[in-house]
């Protein structure tokens, strides 16, 4: 992947600290071999297990030789870690990780392309309670899974309010008109004209995703 080592945003990051950092009293381990600093806090881990992860940190921090990193002449060591601006020092423990903790996962694991990892924060964000506009977003910046979309567009699909201009640009021009059509068929057959039957909301939900399906072309797996 030599495309990589000519991208700077994917370049590691060694400079020695302006302010004094802290060992984290867990994940700073004797028998690491990279530091690695968040904020002010320094671990240290073995990098084995990363490269075992992320095929992006197998080009950027290349493995040992020799029993040394075949580093830039300093290394990642306590004074001239290996920094990720991304994320802050207290992202963690992820028991209690909220759903912009779980963004700043993602987006790691995307950076740096650990399946593992991403496939978690896939799994830990489609599980919580976020707005079905913002997770369409969320899912399109990152070409996740789509057909986890479903429940979102139905539930947009039932959703009293109208849809506004600011929704075009966070879902994008294609998912909008999509949506403006599928809620446009929901309505017409839940609140059609001279229409007497009441429907039940197990009914209307049951149009929602068959309406959803139909727009989206793709089988619904709630």
């Amino acid at each position: 992947m030599p495309a990589l080592r000519s991208n700077p945003r994917l370049q590691p990051v060694a400079s020695p600290s302006n302010t004094k950092s802290q060992r984290h009293p867990r994940y700073y381990m004797p028998q690491g071999n990279i530091v690695i600093k968040v904020q002010n806090t320094l671990f240290k881990l073995d990098l084995s297990v990363l490269h075992e992860k992320s095929l992006v940190l197998r080009v950027i921090t290349p493995p040992q030789q020799g029993g040394k990193l075949r580093l830039h002449s300093k290394g990642f060591d306590d004074e001239h870690p290996f920094v990720l601006p991304e994320i802050s020092d207290n992202s963690y423990p992820f028991t209690s990780a909220t759903v912009d903790d779980w963004m700043i996962i993602l987006n790691l694991a995307h950076k740096y392309e650990m399946d593992d990892v991403r496939a978690l924060a896939v799994a830990r964000l489609h599980a919580s309670p976020i707005d079905p506009v913002r997770k369409i977003a969320i899912w399109d910046k990152y070409h996740l899974e789509s057909h986890l979309l479903a429940p979102s567009y139905v539930e947009l699909c039932q959703r009293v309010e109208p849809l506004t201009l600011g929704m075009t640009m966070t879902i994008g021009l294609k998912n909008f008109t999509k949506l403006a059509a599928a809620r446009d068929l929901y309505h017409q057959r839940t609140l059609g004209v001279g229409c007497c039957k009441t429907y039940t909301p197990a009914e209307k939900q049951t149009m929602a995703e068959e309406i959803v399906t139909q727009m989206w072309a793709r089988p619904m797996r709630c």
